[in-house]
């Protein structure tokens, strides 16, 4: 990290703790436009009990129940909790308090098992997206295969046994590239190369025979991390919002235009086939900018949603394009004071004032 960087993030979160701490918030949240904060998270880390789960996941895409639990205690009581469709109703009605909404991704067990007691003990709603295939066929999308593969095995066995089976090799070269150069976070860069510089198709031919090589078992994973569509009935009958995700959680940017409308359709579709409702709500998988595009937001709309979030940070006023709501990432590492100091509006006040704090 630059040295640019690190006294950025130093003066984030000085003055996040400032507003925080001494009740700033409150009168800056008073005087803000009108807004709506969504968080976006993945899977909830029991407090006790057995997870199958963490030891699959990586450590961006979970959150611990008493963390989360504590986030939401805090925004209850100064803020109105909402599901996204809610959130965005209630943003274009223009009364009542300043929103959140709490979002999770993919349909994971965890969502039905922990999140869901988690929200009636608070008295929180949420929205999660969901992925179908998972729920279908009780298959999963090549990056938890590959991170089963690197939990097992580890980074340089995986390259060297994806090298024996794909034919392209310049995606080897330059996952090898990273090995040899050491700078950390491997997980990181490896899945980077994996996911926008190679073959789509030979990737998922290359990772599923290196899956399967090592004993992999494509039904047993899905049931360690994904919901059934039992338990995705009883999240829809106690009130959670539950929204589109596609089929395949391809990155759709990536995808001819009738591809895309495909997977659009397909996952909306097994959502009315299953659970007999429409659904308002969607969420471009991986979810940057560079991820979808005009195509995508013509097939969303065509899919019969009104709303579509993405994974670019900040909170979304009345006039934020409701295709493109954005989204604070939700995870172990997430602070309260930077979450409430975000909510608020004071980072944007820093930036009106010429001082971007953003990350």
């Amino acid at each position: 990290m630059s040295v640019k960087h690190r006294i950025k993030g130093w003066l984030r979160a000085g003055y996040s703790r400032v507003v925080f701490h001494t009740g700033l918030h409150a009168l800056i949240d008073a005087l803000a436009p009108r807004r709506l904060t969504i968080l976006a998270g993945h899977c909830v880390r029991p407090s006790s009990g057995d997870w199958p789960a963490g030891e699959l996941l990586p450590a961006d895409m979970a959150i611990s129940e008493a963390k989360l639990e504590r986030i939401l205690r805090w925004f209850g009581a100064h803020y109105e909790l909402v599901t996204v469709a809610e959130g965005v109703e209630r943003l274009e009605r223009g009364s009542g308090r300043n929103l959140l909404a709490l979002s999770m991704d993919d349909g994971y067990r965890d969502n039905a098992r922990v999140l869901l007691p988690l929200l009636q003990r608070v008295g929180a709603k949420a929205t999660v997206f969901l992925e179908s295939r998972p729920l279908d066929e009780r298959r999963v999308n090549w990056a938890h295969k590959y991170f089963w593969i690197l939990a097992r095995h580890g980074h340089e066995e995986f390259v060297a046994r994806f090298g024996a089976h794909t034919s392209d090799t310049a995606t080897f070269h330059a996952l090898n590239q990273i090995i040899a150069e050491g700078r950390g976070n491997e997980l990181y860069h490896l899945k980077r190369i994996l996911k926008y510089e190679c073959d789509p198709l030979e990737r998922d031919r290359a990772l599923d025979l290196v899956f399967q090589e090592l004993g992999g078992d494509e039904c047993e994973l899905c049931e360690q991390l994904y919901m059934s569509w039992d338990e995705a009935r009883a999240l829809r009958d106690a009130g959670v919002e539950l929204g589109g995700h596609t089929v395949h959680h391809h990155i759709l940017s990536k995808l001819d235009a009738s591809f895309q409308a495909r997977e659009i359709e397909g996952g909306v579709a097994a959502m009315r086939r299953e659970l007999g409702r429409e659904f308002p709500s969607f969420a471009y998988p991986w979810g940057r900018r560079w991820d979808f595009d005009a195509r995508t937001q013509t097939a969303v709309r065509q899919a019969g949603f009104a709303t579509a979030v993405t994974m670019h940070p900040g909170v979304n006023r009345p006039d934020t394009p409701r295709l493109e709501l954005k989204r604070l990432a939700l995870d172990e590492s997430a602070e309260l004071h930077l979450l409430a100091t975000e909510a608020c509006g004071a980072f944007e006040l820093l930036r009106k004032l010429g001082l971007d704090l953003t990350q």
